[in-house]
C-alpha cells in the first residue's frame, strides 16, 4: 500500500504544478523539509509515510516543471512562424500514411535561414504528399515554413503533439531525399516486420475486416474507413480497436508458456522481452505502455515467487510513465486505460461475488460459479469499464452513447477469436501466405460479426447523443460517488434463473461443434457470394469522385476508376466481392484526375489485376509515377483504349469503347476530361453508358459520329457539371435511369441545376443522397438497389 500512497502523491504533485506553475526556485528549497521529517520520524510509521508522500508531491511538481520546454536559438521551435526555412533531418518514426498525405516525424539536425546553416534540435511533424513514399531512417532536406501547432475550441492539437515531444508543424513542404537507411537498425527491422505484417493482413482479408484486424493487432487504425470508425465511436466500442491490456494479457500468457517449455528458468526474460518488442512494434501508445508495464511486473513477480498486486502494479506503471513524460497524465488514451483498469481491479470481484450469490439461489453453487465466470468475461467487465470511463469520454468528446453497454456485451465475446485467429493467420501468412488465408477465413467470421453488430446498433435511433462538456467538479463528483460504494447486486428473478440453467447446460460444448459451425458459416458465406447469373453495376459512394464495380453473370469483375480515397474504395470492394476473392479481371482508368484515380494505386497493390485499360495519357505527378511503377512491378498488361475497340467480358457481356478517338488523342488542345475512356456495357437488351468526365465538346463529337449511345442506364458525366450532359447528348442516349456520382455539399456546386432539369424525365439517382447504388439486370429488366 505504501507505493500506492506515494504514487497518488506523485501524480497529485504533477497535477498541482500544472495548475499553479510554481517556479523551480521555490520547489527546490522545499525538498529538505520532508527529508528532515523522514529522518526525525524514521521509526514512526504514520509520520514517516506522511513525509514520504509530501516528498513525492514535491518531486512530482519538480518533474513537471523541468519537463516544460525552453526554446532558444538551438531549438527547432524557436523558428516557428518566422517564414520559410530549409532544414535537414531524419525520419525518426514510422510514417503515418493516410489516404491523401503522410505524416512524417522528422528529427531536425540543421536549419538554414538567411543562407546560414545552424545546428538545431527538435522534432517537426511534416505533412508530406502520400507519394513518393518515405521511410524510417530517410535523410531529407525540407523547405517550408515552420508553424506552431494550432489550438481549437474543443481540442488542443498543440498539447496533443507536445505529449509526443513535437512542437513544430510544417505543411506544404518541398522535400528532397538525401539518403536512406540512416536510422537505428533495430527499429528499421521492426518497422519492416510491421509493414510486412500489414501487407499479409491485407492479402488474407478483404476490407473493412483487414483494416479492423490491423488496428486490433498492430495498432494501425488509419486504414479504417471514416464511416466504420464513426459507428464504433457512436456505439462506444472504439476501445476494442486500440491495443490494450487484453492484447498484452493474451501475449503474456502465450510467451510465458512458450518460455517455460523452451527456456525453463529464463522464461521471464523471454516473455518480458517479447512484450517490450510488441509494445514498440505497435507504437508505444500510452495505453499500451501502461498494460505492458503491468504485464512485465506480473511476470517478474511470478518468476520470483512473489504475489503480484494489480493495484500496486497499476500505480507503479503510472508513476514510471509520468516520470518519463509527465504530460502523459493528460493523454486521453492513458486516462481511459487507467480508469478502466482501476475499475476492474476494485469492482469486478465485488460484482462477481454478488452475481454468484444471485445465481446460486436458482441453481447449484457449482453451476452458479461457472455461469458467473462466464458472465464475468463479457457482462461484468463491460459494465465496470463503461461506468469508469463514461465521464472521461463525455468530457473529451461531448458524446454520450446510449447503446454502448449492450453493444459491448454483444461483441466482446468475439474478441478473443479475433485476436487468436487473426494473430495466428498473420503469423502463418508471414511464412506461408496460402495457409494464412485459410486460417484468416475463421478470423473473418469474428471480424464480420463485430462489424455487423456495431453497424446494426449504430442505426438505433438516438444511439449517440451530442452533449455539453461537464465541469471538472461534476466529473469529480461522479467518481466520488462511484468510489463511495457499488450497489449493483439485486435479487434474481425467474427469467434470470431460467437463463442461467440454459447457459449451464450449454457450457460443455465441444470444440468440434464450434469448428463445424465455423465451417458451415464459411460455406454459406461463400455460397451467398457466388454469381447469380445477372449483370451487376455498382456505383460506389466515394464522395466527390467516381468508382464503379461491375460483375458479369459468370463472376468476371471489372473496376472502373477508384475515387479520391483509397480506404473508402477498398472498403466498398470488400463489401461487394467474396471474402476469399483477391483478383480483378480488368481495371479501367478513365483519366488521371485525382477524384477518379487516387484509389486505384492501393487497389492495384491489394488485388491481382488481369489487365488495365487506360486512355494512354501521361501525368507528371507523384501518384501517376507510383501507378506506373506498380504496373511494372506487378507486370500487369496495359491496353490503351481507343474508339472502336470491343472487349469481351465473358458471359455475353461486351464493353464497347466509344472514346477517345485517334484524332482526339493527337489533339494537343484536348483536355484530360474530354480524353476520358467512355464505355458502353451491353448485355441482351440492357446497356449501361459510363462516360468518365467528358464535357460538351466530346459529347458533341460522339453525337455527330453516330456512335451507339442509346443506353438503359447513363452514368452522368463529370459529377453533373454544367459543362457536360448537354441536351442533344441526353436525347441521343435516351436513358431510363441516370446515376450521378457526387459528394455531399461539394465546393463545385455539383450537380448543376440545369443538368438535373435535363434529366427530369429520367429516374435520377445520386450517391450523395442515396449512397451506393446498384443496378442489376437479367438482360431484359433492371432493378435498382440503394444504400439509403
Amino acid at each position: 500500500m505504501t507505493l500506492i500512497y506515494l504514487g497518488c502523491a506523485w501524480m497529485a504533485g504533477i497535477a498541482l504544478a500544472s495548475l499553479l506553475r510554481p517556479p523551480l526556485g521555490l520547489l527546490w528549497p522545499l525538498t529538505p523539509l520532508p527529508l528532515a521529517g523522514l529522518l526525525l520520524w524514521r521509526r514512526d510509521p504514520q509520520p514517516r509515510l506522511l513525509n514520504a508522500c509530501l516528498l513525492a508531491l514535491i518531486l512530482g511538481a519538480l518533474r513537471f516543471s523541468t519537463a516544460l520546454p525552453h526554446f532558444d536559438e538551438n531549438a527547432l521551435a524557436f523558428y516557428n512562424d518566422q517564414g520559410p526555412v530549409t532544414l535537414r533531418g531524419l525520419v525518426a518514426g514510422e510514417p503515418d500514411v493516410r489516404d491523401r498525405w503522410t505524416n512524417l516525424r522528422v528529427a531536425a539536425r540543421r536549419l538554414k535561414r538567411d543562407e546560414n546553416w545552424t545546428e538545431v534540435l527538435g522534432t517537426v511533424l511534416v505533412r508530406a504528399p502520400r507519394y513518393p513514399a518515405y521511410h524510417y531512417g530517410d535523410e531529407l532536406e525540407i523547405e517550408g515554413s515552420l508553424e506552431t501547432p494550432p489550438e481549437f475550441d474543443d481540442f488542443s492539437y498543440r498539447d496533443y503533439l507536445a505529449r509526443q515531444g513535437v512542437y513544430s508543424l510544417l505543411r506544404r513542404p518541398r522535400i528532397t531525399l538525401l539518403a536512406q537507411g540512416k536510422g537505428n537498425p533495430f527499429y528499421a527491422a521492426l518497422y519492416a516486420l510491421k509493414g510486412r505484417a500489414q501487407t499479409v493482413i491485407a492479402a488474407i482479408l478483404p476490407e473493412p475486416q483487414a483494416s479492423l484486424l490491423t488496428g486490433i493487432l498492430l495498432g494501425v487504425e488509419r486504414g479504417i474507413p471514416a464511416d466504420v470508425m464513426e459507428r464504433f465511436n457512436a456505439t462506444s466500442t472504439s476501445h476494442i480497436i486500440a491495443i490494450s491490456g487484453f492484447n498484452i494479457t493474451i501475449l503474456a500468457g502465450i510467451l510465458s508458456r512458450m518460455g517455460r517449455r523452451l527456456l525453463g528458468r529464463r522464461s521471464a526474460t523471454f516473455a518480458v522481452a517479447g512484450i517490450v518488442i510488441y509494445t514498440i512494434l505497435v507504437g508505444a501508445y500510452a495505453a499500451v505502455v501502461r498494460a505492458a508495464i503491468m504485464g512485465c511486473l506480473y511476470i517478474i513477480a511470478t518468476h520470483y515467487g512473489r504475489r503480484g498486486d494489480a493495484l500496486t502494479s497499476l500505480v507503479a506503471a503510472a508513476m514510471l510513465m509520468s516520470l518519463i513524460q509527465p504530460l502523459v497524465l493528460w493523454d486521453v488514451g492513458f486516462q481511459l486505460s487507467f480508469a478502466a483498469t482501476l475499475g476492474l481491479i476494485l469492482y469486478t470481484p465485488l460484482v462477481h461475488a454478488g452475481l454468484t450469490r444471485l445465481l446460486a439461489r436458482g441453481m447449484g453453487n457449482e453451476r452458479a460459479q461457472q455461469i458467473a465466470r462466464l458472465l464475468n468475461e463479457v457482462f461484468t467487465v463491460t459494465l465496470v469499464a463503461q461506468l469508469m470511463t463514461l465521464p472521461i469520454l463525455v468530457y473529451n468528446f461531448q458524446r454520450l452513447s446510449l447503446i454502448g453497454l449492450p453493444t459491448n456485451f454483444l461483441i466482446l465475446a468475439a474478441q478473443p477469436g479475433v485476436m487468436i485467429w487473426g494473430g495466428l493467420a498473420t503469423l502463418l501468412g508471414l511464412m506461408i501466405l496460402p495457409l494464412g488465408r485459410i486460417v484468416g477465413w475463421v478470423a473473418w467470421l469474428f471480424l464480420t460479426y463485430t462489424l455487423k453488430v456495431v453497424e446494426i446498433m449504430a442505426q438505433v435511433p438516438h444511439a449517440s447523443l451530442e452533449v455539453g462538456r461537464p465541469s471538472l467538479a461534476q466529473v469529480g463528483l461522479y467518481y466520488g460517488l462511484l468510489m463511495g460504494g457499488l450497489a449493483l447486486i439485486q435479487r434474481g428473478t425467474t427469467p434470470l434463473r431460467t437463463m442461467g440453467r440454459r447457459l449451464a447446460r450449454g457450457l460443455p460444448t465441444k470444440a468440434a461443434l464450434l469448428a463445424l459451425v465455423a465451417i458451415a458459416l464459411l460455406v454459406w458465406s461463400a455460397a451467398l457470394t457466388t454469381p447469380d447469373g445477372r449483370l451487376h453495376v455498382v456505383f460506389f459512394d466515394v464522395g466527390q469522385g467516381d468508382a464503379i464495380f461491375i460483375e458479369t453473370p459468370g463472376g468476371h469483375q471489372v473496376l472502373v476508376d477508384g475515387g479520391p480515397d483509397p480506404s473508402v474504395l477498398l472498403d466498398q470492394l470488400g463489401r461487394c466481392m467474396p471474402f476469399w476473392d483477391r483478383s480483378l479481371d480488368l481495371v479501367v482508368m478513365t483519366h488521371p484526375d485525382a477524384d477518379h484515380f487516387t484509389g486505384l494505386v492501393p487497389a492495384l497493390e491489394r488485388y491481382r489485376v488481369g489487365q488495365v485499360l487506360e486512355a494512354g495519357l501521361s501525368d507528371d505527378t507523384a501518384i501517376y509515377r507510383q501507378w506506373q511503377e506498380t504496373l511494372e512491378a506487378r507486370r500487369v498488361p496495359v491496353v490503351h483504349a481507343q474508339a472502336g475497340m470491343r472487349l469481351n467480358l465473358g458471359d455475353g457481356v461486351w464493353a464497347e469503347v466509344l472514346n477517345p478517338t485517334e484524332e482526339l488523342l493527337a489533339d494537343a488542345q484536348a483536355t484530360d476530361n474530354n480524353v476520358s475512356v467512355v464505355l458502353r456495357l451491353v448485355w441482351g437488351k440492357a446497356s449501361v453508358l459510363l462516360t468518365g468526365d467528358i464535357e460538351a465538346g466530346a459529347e458533341g463529337r460522339l453525337v455527330a459520329s453516330g456512335a451507339p449511345l442509346r443506353s438503359t442506364v447513363l452514368k452522368v458525366s463529370h459529377h453533373g457539371s454544367g459543362h457536360s450532359t448537354t441536351r442533344p447528348f441526353v436525347e441521343a442516349v435516351s436513358p431510363q435511369v441516370a446515376v450521378i456520382q457526387v459528394g455531399a455539399d461539394n465546393r463545385f456546386g455539383h450537380p448543376a441545376p440545369e443538368v438535373v432539369e435535363r434529366l427530369a424525365e429520367t429516374r435520377l439517382f445520386r450517391t450523395d443522397q442515396h449512397g451506393t447504388i446498384e443496378v442489376t439486370t437479367d438482360g431484359e429488366r433492371c432493378w435498382i438497389r440503394m444504400e439509403r
